[in-house]
């Protein structure tokens, strides 16, 4: 039977790293995410920086993690080796140029204003919010009760804190909460759209998301325990969520407890953390912290990214990522910006 070459090429081009069969110790790699944000923050001294040298030289699991975090592209890298390269090439050029130039069509007739109020549905829905961020915005409140909670990107939360209860209302978003004891006893209530939670002494990160997959959200506990409520009638369900545990909720039910990601909440530092994230997904991510729309051809969504990247830059990271992989940033404008194949 004769090959086709670029469904085989598709295949193979993207396959995982040579080293990824041997698993690294969860303690190790979140070492190695901590040295990584403090590095890339631009904020360690000599001192520091020589510290993490004698950390990754320590141990070879050390050096493993940190060039696993930081290796940007070389999943790419390692899996073309064995690609004959017209196949690579082909595969990267693979998208319909007739659809890119409809595309591009359909983008100059929608004019900046129909972009601008894309960008913006959301900062407009959550004007009335006690507390909000912007696209790119991050902060801290400490609420009155002396809980503390930090916003990220695009985030609207209120607040009512009585004589009987405190309640927190995310609107959209995400935030981190660590919640403070309070002397007279009153529960701490986070209400969602999805859900209901009440922390048990805890530090925990509570999302939001709006995408194709509809409503629906995330809880990872960081500290403590949190107890979730979600579901409507019959199938409503109340499941107490562990430390160290990561879990969807919608309004279908709780779903199973998993292991969050390292760098889960790496984003209070200033740090995007990902460790072989699809590029498609890795944008839609970063796309959070930036204005406008940013979008991945299909042909290069499947490269895989690891790594630590600063929030404060996402253009920085836009051209990192034009550096190291085989991709290049198309801008029609600064609010929108398409990642594609070289």
């Amino acid at each position: 039977m004769a090959s086709e070459p670029g469904r085989w090429g598709e295949r193979l081009v993207f396959k995982p790293a040579a080293d990824s069969a041997r698993s690294i110790d969860p303690a190790i790699v979140e070492q190695a995410v901590a040295w990584l944000v403090k590095i890339q923050s631009g904020s360690a001294s000599v001192r520091e920086a020589e510290a993490c040298d004698l950390w990754r030289r320590a141990h070879p699991d050390h050096e493993r993690a940190w060039l696993r975090l930081s290796g940007l592209g070389r999943d790419l890298r390692e899996g073309t080796g064995a690609v004959p390269a017209q196949i690579v090439r082909s595969t990267l050029r693979g998208a319909d140029h007739q659809q890119r130039r409809c595309a591009l069509k359909a983008v100059a007739g929608l004019g900046v204003g129909a972009v601008t109020a894309w960008t913006l549905r959301h900062d407009i829905a959550a004007l009335s919010a006690d507390h909000r961020t912007v696209a790119g915005e991050r902060r801290q409140v400490v609420l009155a009760d002396g809980t503390l909670v930090f916003l990220n990107t695009r985030t609207a939360i209120d607040v009512r804190i009585d004589a009987t209860s405190r309640t927190l209302r995310l609107q959209g978003g995400e935030i981190m909460v660590t919640t403070a004891r309070d002397a007279a006893g009153r529960p701490f209530v986070v209400l969602g759209r999805d859900g209901r939670l009440v922390p048990v002494g805890t530090r925990f990160v509570v999302r939001a998301f709006d995408d194709a997959d509809g409503s629906r959200s995330e809880l990872t506990v960081l500290e403590g325990a949190v107890d979730l409520q979600a579901g409507a009638g019959e199938g409503a369900q109340v499941v107490r969520v562990p430390a160290g545990c990561r879990v969807g909720y919608g309004a279908s039910g709780v779903g199973a407890l998993t292991s969050p990601g390292e760098g889960a909440a790496a984003w209070t530092d200033g740090s995007l953390v990902v460790e072989r994230m699809r590029l498609a997904e890795f944008l839609a991510e970063l796309g959070r912290y930036r204005p406008g729309v940013l979008r991945c051809d299909r042909a290069v969504s499947e490269v895989l990214v690891s790594g630590a990247f600063p929030l404060a830059d996402t253009d920085a990271v836009l051209r990192m990522l034009e550096e190291t992989l085989p991709v290049r940033v198309r801008s029609l404008s600064r609010y929108w910006v398409t990642v594609a194949s070289r």
